[in-house]
């Protein structure tokens, strides 16, 4: 494990046990066994570490949400798995949840915000894509307020699985989300959000990954060292991605390499939105 990986992980199992304000540099620095120098030569500061345990983490939890919402299955068995596959990252990242569910962590800084608040929006546009295949009678304004409701039952069990002690039955929560979910986007009939209430920046065409966006995170990820496998993925795709049409074919083997191995993830994810774009 690197150094800037063991910093990262120290620094959130730190932030979900003492908060976010009151942990310091030199109680990272000191738990983690290193000096306040080499924190400075991974980080520039506590809060682009911040940034980064976000990133991190949110780009795997949007990328494994985003591929159980496009799996090949019926409607109703995607929306079991989306939440199966939420608490099922909960539980997994259990210390970064807690982090993430702190107060003070949206109080930071607006550039910490706005980050929240983009993967946010993807999460949303993955539950609305699922709600069209479920109810496809639905108006917009039905999804959208179907889309919080959810989202705040989602939020409460959330919160009951990791500040409340107990040994709690995911499954059974599952089916509890998934029989609400089918209960008001059946037969709710009374509705207040609108689309333009509740904002989505990322759901337009424009705010999908460019070829140039997918060549930086390539570059980013080779600085680490990956299996040989991955390494060779990587190549593959900048050579498919310089052709003026990138075959699909390709395109979705190099994504099924891409998804299953945790660094990757995001590029996975991107890969699938140019996927996605060229096929419209």
């Amino acid at each position: 494990m690197s150094k800037k990986q063991q910093i990262l992980e120290t620094a959130i199992q730190l932030f979900a046990e003492y908060g976010i304000e009151a942990t310091s540099i030199q109680h990272i620095t000191k738990s983690t066994g290193i000096s306040k120098g080499a924190f400075y030569l991974s980080f520039a500061s506590k809060e682009d570490l911040i940034k980064e345990i976000i990133d991190t983490f949110m780009k795997q939890f949007v990328a494994d949400i985003d591929r159980v919402v496009n799996t090949p299955l019926l409607a109703d068995e995607k929306l079991q798995n989306y939440f199966s596959a939420h608490l099922n990252l909960l539980e997994k990242h259990a210390d970064f949840a807690k982090m993430y569910a702190q107060e003070q962590m949206y109080s930071i800084n607006e550039e910490i915000l706005e980050k929240l608040m983009y993967y946010d929006a993807l999460i949303d546009r993955s539950l609305l894509s699922l709600f069209q295949e479920l109810f496809p009678l639905q108006t917009e304004q039905q999804a959208i307020d179907l889309l919080v409701s959810i989202k705040g039952l989602i939020r409460i069990y959330s919160q009951l699985i990791l500040f409340h002690p107990y040994p709690h039955d995911t499954t059974r929560i599952v089916e509890v989300l998934v029989e609400k979910t089918m209960l008001l986007g059946e037969h709710s009939k009374t509705f207040y959000l609108t689309m333009e209430m509740v904002k989505l920046p990322v759901t337009s065409e424009s705010q999908l990954p460019t070829t140039s966006q997918i060549h930086v995170v390539i570059e980013e990820l080779q600085k680490e060292r990956h299996p040989e496998l991955i390494e060779e993925t990587f190549e593959v795709l900048r050579e498919e991605l310089q052709r003026e049409h990138p075959r699909q074919a390709v395109l979705q083997g190099l994504y099924g390499h891409l998804i299953a191995y945790t660094p990757t993830k995001w590029l996975s994810y991107l890969v699938k939105q140019i996927d996605t774009k060229k096929d419209a």
